[in-house]
Parts: structure tokens; C-alpha cells; sequence
């Protein structure tokens, strides 16, 4: 059985569920920003050629956000099966509901071609 401090286990749930906030405020200030920037060119009249690469890149960055995030929901979910092989298996933490409850029985995200 691993053993656990309760007090650095109940630090490392924190920082998990901090790090799920972060992640999706810059989720959705990301997609602000594309919002905001095609609102803009339609309103400036701008053709498609001159706004195409930072379209572009504002997408790219959008999907490395997406692929961030699931990498951090695969990392808590490593960090469940750690804990249920501990002795704090029967301790919450505090964890909220939805994906960062990331229970062991939860399959992983197949991430989309």
C-alpha cells in the first residue's frame, strides 16, 4: 500500500483543481479573442487572404489549449489510481464534479483526427 500524507495529498487535489480552472479560463479567453477578431474583420470589410494566418494561428493555439487539457485530465486521473491504491483511498478532497472527479474507471479521451 502507498503511503500518504493527508496534508500534501489535500495540496496536490488544490493545485489539480487550480489547474483545471486555468486551463479552461484560457480556454475561453482564447476563444473570446477569435470571437472578437472576426467580429472585427467582417466589420472592417477586411478580405479573407489578409486575416487567414492569424485565424490560423489563434486555432492552433485553440487546439494545443484542447490537447493540453486533456493531457492534465489524463495526469489527475493517474494521480486517482495512485490515490485509491493508498491510504487515503477513502479521504475527499474536495474534488468537483465532472472531469476532474476522474474516477479510475473513467477511460481516457480519445483525442479526434
Amino acid at each position: 500500500m502507498i503511503n500518504l500524507r493527508e496534508s500534501s495529498a489535500r495540496v496536490v487535489a488544490g493545485d489539480a483543481r487550480e489547474m483545471g480552472g486555468m486551463i479552461d479560463r484560457a480556454l475561453l479567453q482564447q476563444m473570446r479573442l477569435a470571437t472578437s477578431f472576426i467580429e472585427v474583420t467582417q466589420e472592417s470589410k477586411l478580405a479573407m487572404p489578409l486575416t487567414q494566418a492569424a485565424i490560423q494561428a489563434m486555432t492552433e493555439g485553440l487546439n494545443c489549449l484542447v490537447e493540453g487539457r486533456a493531457k492534465i485530465a489524463g495526469s489527475v486521473r493517474e494521480m486517482t489510481r495512485i490515490l485509491s491504491a493508498s491510504n487515503l483511498k477513502e479521504v475527499s478532497f474536495g474534488c468537483p464534479d465532472g472531469l476532474w472527479k476522474a474516477s479510475v474507471e473513467t477511460p481516457a479521451v480519445v483525442a479526434a483526427a
